[in-house]
């Protein structure tokens, strides 16, 4: 981490720092604006059951509709010569990823891409301000997924890591010969592999057995 990242590690704690004070002004801004608390289960009128499940179904398109947009802007990040130089490049100085540098980035980015990004996804699915428990989740869960994913750590079984983003997938994008594929960003791969935008890697064991190393592949279509 120490020789390869272009940022230390003092200067991420401050941006990330800086990144929870702009999240949580715009959550209390939209708090406002959506009219503040939300609807129990009884005055909607629904069993308990009932709206468990209908706050789970709201998380589950919200995770969707905010996935499909991360991949579009970090697609557009990435295509786009201006955007990368003068924003995106900001996360791409931490090559190493780790865990607390998860949303370490330019702040005008972190509003295009989080801020607007889960404010889309919560309104689309009407979570808040009928459900500000299940936004609450919903936003729970974006954040525990992107430290995952830059946590350096594979913590699923491999078996889902052809549809279920994580360190290894992400961490061949932070990688020189990966930056311009591997654009899922959080929760899916799927988006890579339906837009023809993915690189297959192997995890193999560290010479000298200290730890595992990513080795990326050639991409299908360069291949043979």
């Amino acid at each position: 981490e120490d020789r390869k990242n272009m940022v230390s590690k003092r200067a991420v704690i401050l941006n990330v720092l800086m990144q929870h004070l702009m999240q949580l002004a715009a959550l209390l801004i939209h708090t406002q604006v959506t009219g503040g608390r939300g609807a129990t289960a009884k005055a909607a009128g629904g069993s308990p059951a009932a709206v468990y499940l209908t706050a789970a179904a709201r998380i589950a398109v919200a995770v969707l509709v905010f996935d499909a947009y991360r991949y579009a802007w970090h697609r557009l990040a990435h295509i786009n010569r201006f955007i990368y130089r003068h924003l995106h490049s900001w996360h791409h100085r931490i090559v190493v990823p780790y865990a607390f540098g998860a949303i370490y980035g330019h702040p005008i980015e972190v509003l295009i891409a989080d801020t607007a990004g889960a404010s889309l996804a919560v309104l689309v699915t009407g979570l808040s301000p009928s459900s500000p428990r299940a936004t609450a989740v919903f936003l729970t869960l974006c954040t525990v997924k992107a430290i995952d994913n830059h946590c350096g750590v594979c913590l699923l079984p491999r078996r889902l890591q052809s549809v279920w983003n994580g360190a290894a997938y992400h961490g061949v994008h932070h990688m020189p010969r990966g930056v311009r594929y591997n654009f899922s960003d959080l929760f899916f791969v799927t988006w890579d592999h339906v837009f023809g935008t993915h690189m297959p890697y192997a995890v193999e064991e560290r010479p000298g057995g200290d730890g595992l190393v990513l080795k990326p592949l050639p991409p299908p279509k360069l291949q043979n």
